[in-house]
C-alpha cells in the first residue's frame, strides 16, 4: 500500500467522553494506518459509542491498519487524559 494521493493525514486528540473520528476520507483510500500516540484509547466501528466498558482497547505507542469502511465508523475515547492518534490514508 501507499499514500492516498491528495490526502492529508489527520491527528486526533479524543478525551475521556466526547467520541472522535477521523474527518472525511478520500474515495481512493483503501485503508488507514495510524498509531496511539500518548494514551490507550477505546474503538468502536459499529455506530456505538466508546466507553471504558465498551469497544476495542487499543494501546499506547502501538500502529493498528483499519480498513476504509471500518476507519469512516470508528469512533474514539481516551481511557485517561487526552490522548493523540496519527492517522494517514492508504491506497493500492
Amino acid at each position: 500500500m501507499k499514500p492516498t494521493s491528495g490526502a492529508t493525514s489527520q491527528r486526533l486528540t479524543p478525551g475521556t467522553s466526547i467520541p472522535v473520528s477521523f474527518a472525511t476520507l478520500n474515495k481512493a483510500t483503501k485503508a488507514v494506518s495510524f498509531d496511539v500516540q500518548t494514551e490507550d484509547v477505546f474503538m468502536t466501528i459499529d455506530g456505538s459509542t466508546p466507553t471504558t466498558s465498551n469497544g476495542h482497547k487499543l494501546y499506547a505507542g502501538r500502529a493498528y491498519t483499519i480498513s476504509f469502511g471500518s476507519a469512516t465508523n470508528a469512533k474514539f475515547v481516551s481511557a485517561s487524559n487526552t490522548a493523540v492518534i496519527f492517522g494517514s490514508e492508504l491506497t493500492t
